[in-house]
């Protein structure tokens, strides 16, 4: 039976999550760039670093038009591509593809513990100053480059692994071998009959998760602590105790979204094959999920922090008695 259906809903998600990105993080930008951020202090150029790259990662999504398809105990990330390249740069893309995914919620971690320190430990903002700064968002580069590496090195295509893909793009998806690239995420390795986990593509499966463990275990940290103190502080009514309030609103909503729209369908893709079940197309509900979340996510801030809000309602309210009159 063929899954092409889940070729336009991939494209449509593709477009509509560019679109909301696009207009979602340069509004960001702006407004980051225009209003008083005093009391953000380092937070600011955190948001300026993250709306940045959400562009860059949605620029890539939209270049490559990634599909996921879990097959023959492999997951399949692949891509579609737009003119003609070696497999080794298809494979430099994708592994890119695959980083910037880490990168997402690696960065995301940080910011957790940037207001973890702002409401818990005032004194360890200092570390988020100057070549600090850079540190921050230098080892979470690292640690993404980490995770697009282990993609590129651990994962290659075996003979079982091309035919398995190319049954998987001409049965279901009616597309020419010739403009597609891919990284099978492969955990087992077929000898005399016999089936084996392949040991160099756990390691990089281990690599993954160990990343992924430790990012969500220190926003649910850092998030746990920061609602403790914030609660047993709620007599301070100062602006910038209002607006800490308003950032933790924020990110407890930017907990849900990741977990809904990344965490919990990334675990569901690495465990499905492992234990034999192979879900085929409906990987691609990680695809459609995963092209959302870039443009998701800069509306919680736009929409959540006061300051935000009421500068788009004026802007817009502005611009409404322009085209009125």
């Amino acid at each position: 039976m063929s899954d092409s259906y889940w070729l336009e809903i991939t494209t449509y998600s593709d477009h509509i999550g560019f679109t909301i990105s696009t207009i979602a993080n340069f509004v960001l930008l702006f407004l980051l760039a225009v209003r008083p951020t005093k009391t953000l202090g380092s937070y600011k150029y955190l948001m300026i670093s993250f709306c940045i790259f959400s562009l860059f990662y949605t620029s890539i999504e939209t270049f490559l038009r990634p599909l996921i398809h879990i097959y023959d105990n492999t997951i399949f990330v692949i891509q579609r591509k737009r003119f003609q390249y070696s497999e080794t740069v298809a494979r430099a893309i994708s592994s890119t593809y695959c980083g910037c995914y880490a990168m997402s919620f690696t960065l995301f971690a940080v910011h957790f513990v940037y207001r973890y320190y702002a409401a818990c430990r005032q004194d360890y903002l200092k570390y988020f100053k100057g070549l600090y700064f850079v540190a921050w968002i230098l080892g979470a580069t690292l640690v993404a480059a980490s995770w697009g590496f282990a993609a590129f090195i651990l994962y290659p295509e075996t003979d079982r692994t091309k035919a398995a893909l190319l049954h998987v793009i001409t049965t279901s998806y009616g597309l020419d071998p010739d403009w597609i690239g891919n990284v099978p995420y492969s955990y087992w390795r077929t000898e005399n009959g016999i089936e084996y986990l392949n040991p160099r593509n756990v390691i990089g499966i281990l690599q993954h998760g160990v990343i992924m463990m430790v990012s969500f275990g220190t926003v649910f940290h850092c998030g746990w602590k920061t609602y403790k103190t914030i609660r047993a502080t709620r007599a301070t009514s100062d602006k910038t105790r209002e607006l800490q309030h308003q950032l933790f609103k924020a990110l407890v909503l930017q907990t849900i979204i990741p977990t809904c729209l990344m965490y919990i369908p990334t675990t569901m893709l690495f465990v499905t094959p492992f234990i034999g079940l192979n879900i085929g197309c409906y990987g691609n509900i990680t695809t459609a999920t995963v092209h959302l979340y870039p443009g998701i996510d800069p509306l919680v801030l736009l929409f959540l922090i006061r300051d935000f809000r009421n500068t788009l309602l004026s802007k817009f309210s502005v611009s409404m008695s322009v085209i009125i009159t």
